[in-house]
C-alpha cells in the first residue's frame, strides 16, 4: 500500500512538471509561439475541423506531415510532443482495431482463422491517421500556448466572460490541488517509521482524504475572499495586451486556407 501512495504522489507531481514543461516551451522564440494568438488558435480550430472533415488519406497524412513540422519550427520538445501524440494514437488503436475483422469486405490475409479485410483495413488506417494528426495539431497547440492566452484569446473572440474567467479558476486550481496533495502525501510517507496493516493503510487514508477535501474547501473560501477584496465582482481584465498583426500571421494564415481548400478539394 505504501508503494502505492508513493507511486500516486510521483504520478501528481509529474503532472505538475509536466505544466512546467508546456510554460517553458511556450515561452522559447518559436515560429508558432512568435503568431498572433488569435490566428494560432483560428488556425489550428480550422486545421481540426478540415481533419475531421476529411476522408481523403492523404489530405490526412499531410496535416499530420503539417503538425510535425510545425513542431520543430516551434522548438517543441520532441519527447513530450511524441509521447501525447503516440499514447492516445495506441488509446484510439486499441478501440477501432476490430474493425479489420468486423468490416465486410475482400479478404486480405487470414489471421487465426478470422480474415482481415481490405475495408477493414483502409477504415482504421483513415481513422487512426485523422486521429494522430488532430491529437498532434493539438498537442502543438497545447505546448506553444499558456492557458491564460487561449482564455484571453476566447474573450477576444466574444467569449461570454463569466465561461473564461471559470476556465482560468479552474485550471490554475486543479493545479493548486495537485501540488496540495503531494505536499500531504510527501508528509505523510515522511512521518511512517514501520509498515502498518491493510486496514491501518486505508484509515489513514480516509482520514487524509477527509483532510484533504477541508483543506481545498477552506483554500476556495479563502480565494473567493482575496477576490472579493481586490475588487473581483468586476469583469477580469485580459491575460494580456493586443498588438498587430505581422506578415507571419498572413503567411500562416495563407497555408492554413491552401490547406483547407485542398482538403476540401480531394
Amino acid at each position: 500500500m505504501a508503494g502505492a501512495v508513493l507511486h500516486v504522489s510521483t504520478d501528481l507531481a509529474n503532472v505538475v512538471r509536466t505544466a512546467l514543461v508546456t510554460e517553458e516551451t511556450a515561452a522559447t522564440d518559436g515560429f508558432v509561439q512568435r503568431l498572433h494568438p488569435t490566428v494560432r488558435l483560428l488556425g489550428i480550430t480550422a486545421l481540426l475541423v478540415a481533419a475531421a472533415l476529411s476522408s481523403d488519406l492523404a489530405a490526412l497524412a499531410g496535416l499530420l506531415g503539417f503538425a510535425f513540422v510545425l513542431a520543430v519550427a516551434s522548438r517543441v520538445p520532441l519527447g513530450p510532443f511524441l509521447a501525447r501524440t503516440l499514447t492516445l494514437a495506441a488509446l484510439s488503436g486499441v478501440v477501432v482495431l476490430p474493425q479489420l475483422v468486423l468490416t465486410p469486405g475482400t479478404a486480405l490475409f487470414t489471421v487465426g482463422g478470422v480474415a482481415v479485410t481490405e475495408s477493414g483495413l483502409a477504415y482504421v488506417a483513415l481513422f487512426e491517421t485523422r486521429v494522430v494528426a488532430s491529437v498532434a495539431l493539438v498537442t502543438v497547440l497545447s505546448l506553444t500556448t499558456p492557458f491564460g492566452t487561449v482564455v484571453s484569446t476566447l474573450r477576444s473572440l466574444g467569449a461570454p466572460t463569466t465561461l473564461t474567467t471559470l476556465l482560468a479558476l479552474t485550471y490554475r486550481y486543479l493545479f493548486l490541488c495537485f501540488a496540495e496533495l503531494h505536499r500531504a502525501l510527501l508528509a505523510r510517507e515522511s512521518r511512517q517509521l514501520r509498515p502498518r496493516g491493510f486496514v491501518a493503510e486505508w484509515r489513514e487514508l480516509g482520514t487524509l482524504s477527509g483532510s484533504f477535501l477541508l483543506r481545498t474547501v477552506e483554500r476556495g473560501e479563502r480565494v473567493e475572499r482575496a477576490m472579493r477584496a481586490r475588487g473581483g465582482a468586476r469583469p477580469a481584465s485580459p491575460y494580456r495586451r493586443p498588438r498587430p498583426l505581422g506578415v507571419r500571421d498572413g503567411v500562416f494564415a495563407t497555408v492554413v486556407l491552401g490547406a483547407l481548400a485542398l482538403v476540401v478539394l480531394a
